[in-house]
């Protein structure tokens, strides 16, 4: 079975966040798969962290455009969005491999395990997400690209 790896990094703000906060703004994930064929499954997952706050972080993922909350807001899902979401992965503090001055949180690297299937919108090729923070998660980054998101396809 052949993996293909997808990417995006939201651009994030500066200044101190709140609990339940969206982290960026909407992410594309581009050619999950060919409009031929819709289905996907994403089985691991790779949030990189270069300020190493190591924070429990949610990744809401949909079939299609949707409609993001602001960065900084707190994150909100409408109805209409809700009936597109594929799922949501969950990076915690024991996903996290920490480095001297960044760190990553792996989910499915042990044995590539199936995390999430899914079918997009007819013709789409591009799963959509937004990350927001978990509670009691308050950090304050460095940098507008100092988080990012892989997803590893199957």
């Amino acid at each position: 079975m052949g993996y293909i790896i997808v990417k995006d990094t939201p651009t994030i703000d500066t200044a101190i966040y709140a609990a339940g906060d969206a982290l960026g703004g909407l992410l594309e994930f581009v050619n999950v798969c060919s409009s031929f064929s819709a289905s996907f499954c994403i089985c691991g997952a790779l949030l990189k962290d270069r300020h190493k706050l190591n924070q429990l972080i949610w990744l809401a993922l949909f079939d299609r455009e949707f409609t993001p909350t602001a960065d900084q807001a707190e994150f909100v899902v409408s109805d209409a969005d809700l009936a597109n979401l594929v799922g949501v992965l969950r990076f915690e503090a024991a996903d996290y491999a920490s480095f001297k001055d960044n760190s990553v949180a792996l989910l499915g690297f042990d044995a590539l395990e199936v995390k999430l299937p899914g079918i997009l919108v007819a013709g789409g090729t591009s799963l959509f997400g937004q990350l927001y923070l978990g509670a009691g998660m308050t950090p304050t980054y460095n940098e507008p690209d100092d988080i990012s998101v892989e997803l590893v396809i199957g």
